[in-house]
């Protein structure tokens, strides 16, 4: 029996991101009607829009150029339709409450995110999803070097305890040059994928054989759900 062509593209699309730890599997995106749009020719061209190149420099000295968001507001818009009103914080929007800011006094510092989204009206919770932004081109995944300042705890671990602490299953961390999915539910081990944004610029011509290029398999997958 041949495969669902459906659940076909969502293998293809979580095979180059390779997830760690479960956050989402093929099958249940399926069951949701969830879809890879594979035209997604308009998109790019609104992402083209809300990226720019830039020059990174690692700690060894090497020089990565690449291209960064440089307006995460215009790319959730502009990219993944989502409204205005999605994205507390955002430009013409209130600013987050108190109940996302969460202090760490053993360690002098404070986490919290850059904006939120709010749940619908009428939800259990007060949001559904967090999202924080970090420097241009910083590792997700590396302790920063000891400043006795804050918390010495890499991106992706701090984003996760601000998750934990504010009953706040899913964030968005991104760090211009890497949108990465954060799954962290309460009592359970966290997951991420990370989207690459220079593969989601690439555009979604055929590879040999029938896997598509990334770019169209990316920004697809990364519009099949969003608030509202």
């Amino acid at each position: 029996m041949a495969a669902d062509p459906e659940l076909r593209s969502h293998q293809e699309w979580l095979g180059y991101l390779q997830p760690v730890g479960l956050v989402v599997s093929a099958p249940a995106l399926v069951a949701a009607q969830a879809f890879v749009n594979r035209n997604v020719a308009r998109e790019q061209q609104r992402l083209a829009a809300v990226v720019a190149p830039v020059r990174l420099t690692d700690g060894d000295g090497a020089v990565t150029e690449t291209v960064a968001l440089h307006d995460f507001p215009a790319f959730a818009r502009e990219v993944l339709d989502w409204q205005p009103a999605d994205l507390r914080n955002g430009p013409g929007q209130p600013a987050l409450p108190d109940e996302l800011v969460v202090a760490l006094p053993e360690y002098g510092d404070t986490l919290k995110p850059t904006y939120a989204v709010p749940a619908p009206e009428g939800d259990a919770a007060h949001f559904l999803l967090l999202v924080e932004l970090v420097p241009f081109g910083t590792d997700l995944d590396r302790d920063p070097p000891p400043d006795g300042r804050r918390w010495q705890a890499s991106p992706q671990a701090r984003f996760e305890r601000l998750l934990r602490e504010t009953s706040v299953p899913i964030g968005l961390l991104c760090n211009g040059t890497h949108l990465r999915l954060v799954y962290r539910p309460a009592g359970e081990s966290s997951g991420h994928l990370t989207f690459p944004v220079a593969a989601m610029t690439e555009p979604a011509a055929a590879a040999p054989g029938p896997a598509p290029g990334p770019g169209g398999e990316l920004v697809g997958s990364a519009r099949e759900r969003r608030p509202g």
